[in-house]
């Protein structure tokens, strides 16, 4: 009999899959710039379409890509463009289909968050005919009445973003012609962000009472409770103390919030007075003063208990001491952590500023003077 052959049957092998091809953030960034500066709907296409899947796939968020790029030596586009543009074809990518021009659906998806609010704005802008200098303009007006609801409803002029700017100071907080006043407004969103119903809140650097104003007069802060001090008290409110010798007068671990506006001389003064001081002795006297301020800050404050100091760098001729800086420092090294940090523009009508630019000009020293300062606040661990 003639023996069946057996057939061998060849297992097959699994075909390889090609490796999924590795994210390169210099090659987006190479592409991109291919891209011209004006052509923001066709990059947002390409950033929605190619790049953001790619980035999701390998654990990426959106935002943490679009810095990555915007970081790359040569890159023409920073990242509040690269985020525009994805907003912008997110929003619109039937832009080309829509009435009116592109530039108009430009704006209303960078400067307009609510779908709702996008589809008004378009439809006015198409039964009133609007060029883009009105929908522009409608937008502002609105969003000025938005602000003044917003008073209305807290009692101030409440601020969303990190750089405040007020043109002067609420006539209710403070008082007026007092040497180093503070605009209300900035406490009053102090207040709003950083304390809540029933807090205690104490200010070493009282000046002329404008905390206490704020939560007597405003509806929405009347739940706080407060103690002002001040080395030279102008208000019955006020107790009499000097923080550099006697401390912050309250009880361990019962603060809730604590809100410090140094007098300028805590800080070297800046190019407006004196260009030939030691900036080195400066900052010596100013580490000196503020470790011991900062220390008491952390023996009174509760635990989660927080601090905002305002502090701006200073210039001195060509010197420079970023006091904010030094700052966050000591409060790191007293166990605190930053959780904020607001830009306090200053108003430009303010005299120092002149007056730094003069003496900069009769000295013949090209130099530059401080304009904004800072409110850093941080938490107790």
């Amino acid at each position: 009999m003639a023996q069946k052959t057996k057939q061998k049957v060849q297992a097959k092998r699994p075909v390889a899959k090609p490796e999924p091809k590795e994210f390169s953030i210099v090659d987006l960034a190479r592409e991109l710039n291919s891209f011209n500066v004006d052509n923001y709907w066709d990059l947002g296409r390409f950033l929605v379409d190619k790049v953001m899947p790619t980035a999701r796939k390998q654990g990426m968020f959106e935002d943490q890509v679009l810095k990555m790029i915007s970081s790359q030596p040569g890159i023409k586009f920073p990242f509040s463009v690269l985020k525009q543009c994805q907003q912008y074809y997110s929003y619109y990518p039937d832009v080309k289909k829509r009435s009116l021009p592109e530039v108009f659906y430009f704006d209303l998806a960078t400067k307009i968050d609510e779908s709702k609010r996008r589809d008004q704005y378009e439809k006015m802008a198409v039964d009133f005919k609007w060029t883009i200098s009105d929908l522009r303009k409608k937008i502002h007006d609105d969003d000025l009445a938005r602000r003044l609801d917003e008073r209305t409803k807290y009692g101030f002029d409440l601020r969303e973003r990190n750089v405040w700017s007020f043109d002067a100071p609420d006539p209710r907080f403070g008082k007026v012609n007092f040497k180093g006043r503070l605009p209300g407004q900035i406490i009053a969103n102090a207040l709003f962000y950083y304390t809540k119903s029933n807090d205690y809140v104490v200010d070493p650097f009282a000046g002329s009472g404008t905390l206490a104003d704020i939560v007597d007069t405003v509806s929405h802060f009347q739940d706080r409770k407060y103690k002002l001090y001040d080395s030279n008290p102008v208000d019955e409110r006020i107790a009499r103390n000097n923080i550099l010798l006697t401390g912050i007068p309250e009880q361990s671990n019962a603060v809730d919030y604590i809100f410090l506006d140094p007098p300028t001389e805590f800080t070297q003064k800046d190019s407006s007075s004196d260009f030939e001081v030691s900036l080195d002795a400066a900052r010596a006297d100013f580490l000196l003063k503020f470790k011991g301020i900062i220390r008491e800050c952390s023996r009174v404050l509760k635990s989660g208990g927080k601090v905002s100091i305002i502090i701006e760098p200073a210039f001195a001729g060509k010197e420079f001491i970023d006091f904010p800086n030094e700052v966050t420092h000591l409060f790191r090294e007293m166990g605190f952590k930053g959780i904020g940090k607001v830009y306090l523009l200053k108003r430009s009508s303010e005299s120092a500023l002149k007056m730094a630019a003069g003496i900069a000009e009769v000295k013949g020293i090209r130099a530059l003077t401080s304009d904004c300062r800072e409110m850093l606040t941080f938490q107790k661990s």
